[in-house]
């Protein structure tokens, strides 16, 4: 289940909700966990993806914008 991440308008505390795809679609009004204002907003933190490397420790597979002619065949 994906979780959302929130920032409360009244007293500035970052919170998650946890809720599916659909049940997000329909729209939902999270409640601040601290002073349980429905005053907040949606906001996005960063990830990190780890890529698989070749064996022999040559660069990650797929095609960068400065890999070589004939990187995707």
């Amino acid at each position: 289940m994906p979780t959302y991440d929130y920032l409360c308008q009244d007293c500035s505390k970052p919170f998650e909700v946890r809720a599916s795809i659909t049940e997000y679609s329909k729209g939902i009004m999270p409640k601040c966990p601290r002073c349980g204002s429905e005053r907040s907003i949606r906001t996005f933190t960063s990830i990190n993806v780890m890529t698989a490397r070749r064996a022999g420790g040559g660069r990650p597979g797929g095609c960068a914008p400065t890999a070589g002619p004939g990187c995707c065949g």
